[in-house]
């Protein structure tokens, strides 16, 4: 009974969703090479690069990592420009958004996997890498801290994927209705979250600044997304007709994470983004629906 993240398109709203996005990246790119601001595409997309030459087949997101001091450089930029056609958002830019990693976006679109808050359409997600402790016990105990927030961060918009089975999926189901539950009635918000666990994040970053690691606080699993600084240095990939940026060492970030993410996984194993509303935004309204 394990909670399941997938769900097959139709081939060619798939492949339209695909373009779509990789127009948001292209725009993402332009302002970061404008800046001079460094990035490079994870997860994934960079597993499709490598894989495919392109998007996996199934696949319908982008991420992209960036440090810290680019990702504030970049926040900053979206805010100064609202005419863009594109934008920046988090639930501290608006505090409906249910997006609790921090997305750029293309307006007037929609993509939207559920039925709760408001979350803007057509997006990538950014994933800011912080510097963290050096000394490995140092370094759990920054992650315990931000695990936490991120756990109540998430909590404040929707009950979690659950990926187990028999008696501990009803377990932990039934007790993440009581944490929401307690949220409810404390009348925690999600946005209040948002500010309070990025400004830890940001304070890790500075206290750490001199680190020869990052991680972003945003994932499940910090401790497998360590990284060295040099990563953000890497090369151009082949991408769908186009080049994306990658890290220095794909497979440094990628087999810890994944395993031997060259491997075409079977469907039983497949995960995407299942929205429940998708709308262009040229006038036909939500192809899902």
């Amino acid at each position: 009974m394990a909670d399941r993240a997938y769900r097959q398109y139709d081939p060619d709203v798939l492949r339209r969703l695909q373009a779509a996005e990789l127009e948001v990246l292209k725009a993402f790119d332009g302002i970061c090479r404008e800046l001079g601001l460094r990035y490079f595409v994870h997860y994934g997309a960079l597993i499709g690069a490598l894989r495919h030459g392109g998007p996996i087949p199934w696949d319908d997101d982008i991420d992209v990592a960036m440090p810290r001091k680019d990702f504030s450089a970049f926040v900053a930029y979206c805010d100064e420009h609202p005419e863009m056609a594109w934008g920046y958002m988090d639930p501290a830019h608006h505090p409906d958004c249910a997006n609790t990693v921090p997305i750029f976006y293309r307006k007037g679109t929609i993509f939207a996997e559920d039925d709760i808050g408001w979350q803007p359409g057509i997006s990538i997600d950014i994933f800011p890498f912080d510097h963290v402790p050096d000394d490995e016990r140092e370094r759990e105990r920054e992650i315990r801290r931000a695990d936490v927030l991120r756990r109540l961060l998430y909590l404040c918009y929707r009950d979690p994927r659950i990926p187990l089975e028999g008696w501990r999926y009803h377990a932990a189901k039934a007790l993440c209705r009581a944490a929401r539950g307690g949220i409810a009635l404390l009348r925690v918000r999600g946005a209040d979250v948002f500010r309070y666990f990025e400004s830890k994040n940001r304070q890790a970053d500075q206290r750490n600044a001199c680190s020869a690691q990052m991680t972003t606080f945003f994932d499940i699993d910090p401790r497998k997304n360590l990284l060295s600084p040099d990563q953000f240095e890497g090369p151009d990939l082949p991408f769908a007709g186009t080049t994306i940026r990658g890290p220095k060492d794909p497979d440094r970030l990628l087999r810890p994470v994944y395993g031997d993410y060259m491997r075409i996984p079977p469907e039983e194993e497949r995960v995407n983004h299942c929205p429940a509303h998708l709308d262009f935004g040229d006038g036909l309204g939500d192809v899902l629906r």
